[in-house]
């Protein structure tokens, strides 16, 4: 391996500790259970080494964005694999804070659930951009889409949650 590399390698063992709460709340957002996640993030990481030991002269422009779009990648292929989305397990307790509560875990299952009802690419969107803590440009870059279509896509999905939650509050 070239020094070239070692130094990339590096750069990519401390980007992937620096973005790891983000990459992981995403992961398991996305894929719904945190051993999952791990286990995604830790394949994408391989992967990623992999590649920086087999071609020489790679450049990333952007390691924050290059690994998100691997991890997006990587999560489509696995929901593909499975033939549909996963539900969340009702007993999952992600980050949504320091010391999970009743009310807490009733918000996640219900973020959850909202998008899981609203199009794909507008939850992916959204997922990214929140979860992924991206700013709209990164988004736009992790998923090759225009900046105007992430930000319509990620406006729209916003407001079919909102009505989506209007009515379930009507309801009560």
């Amino acid at each position: 391996m070239s020094t070239e590399n070692n130094i990339t390698m590096k750069e990519l063992a401390e980007h992937f500790r620096q973005e790891q709460p983000h990459l992981m709340r995403y992961a398991c957002y996305r894929l719904g259970d945190a051993d999952d996640a791990k286990d995604a993030l830790q394949d994408v990481f391989l992967t990623i080494s992999a590649k920086l030991s087999d071609e020489k002269n790679v450049v990333v422009r952007d390691w924050r964005n290059y690994i998100f779009r691997a991890l997006s990648n990587l999560c489509s292929s696995r929901l593909t694999a499975l033939g549909k989305l996963r539900t969340i397990s009702l007993d999952a307790h992600l980050d949504i804070a320091d010391h999970p509560t009743e009310s807490n875990d009733a918000d996640y299952q219900r973020i959850v659930q909202l998008l899981m009802e609203i199009p794909e690419e507008q939850a992916e969107v959204i997922r990214l951009r929140i979860y992924g803590n991206n700013s709209f440009a990164d988004v736009a870059e992790i998923l090759s889409l225009p900046l105007p279509t992430v930000k319509s896509r990620f406006l729209y999905g916003l407001e079919k949650i909102r009505k989506a939650m209007k009515q379930t509050n009507h309801q009560h």
